[in-house]
């Protein structure tokens, strides 16, 4: 009984101090595209996304346009459908060299983006 309260006491004490850290490292990096109409461009946005090598990612796909829209990264071998006035989320892990090249599989003429991977 006594090493175990001698233990709690260890513990909350390196904890009150700083003596240990929870890392977020694990928490993914969260990150919201938008499948917009900009102008007379069809996008994604934002166009440029940085993410640590090795990091768990979690993507939201947001469509509001009132068309289906492709989402890919041929990389990754990520290729979604993303409904009009829909969206979609994605978990990845940024295991590539970058950068990536991020775009509509369905429509060729919109303007994607890439992730930059460090």
């Amino acid at each position: 009984m006594v090493k175990k309260i001698a233990l709690v006491g260890f513990i909350l004490s390196a904890l009150m101090t700083g003596g240990f850290q929870i890392s977020s490292a694990d928490s993914p990096k969260m990150f919201e595209l938008v499948a917009k109409v900009e102008g007379n461009a069809k996008i994604w946005s934002p166009a440029s996304l940085t993410v640590p090598k090795g990091q768990t990612v979690k993507l939201t796909l947001k469509n509001t346009t009132d068309a289906e829209h492709g989402f890919s990264i041929d990389e990754l071998k990520i290729k979604e459908l993303i409904p009009a006035g829909g969206s979609k989320e994605i978990t990845m892990i940024a295991d590539s060299n970058g950068p990536l090249r991020y775009y509509c599989h369905l429509h060729k003429a919109h303007v994607g983006g890439q992730m930059m991977i460090q």
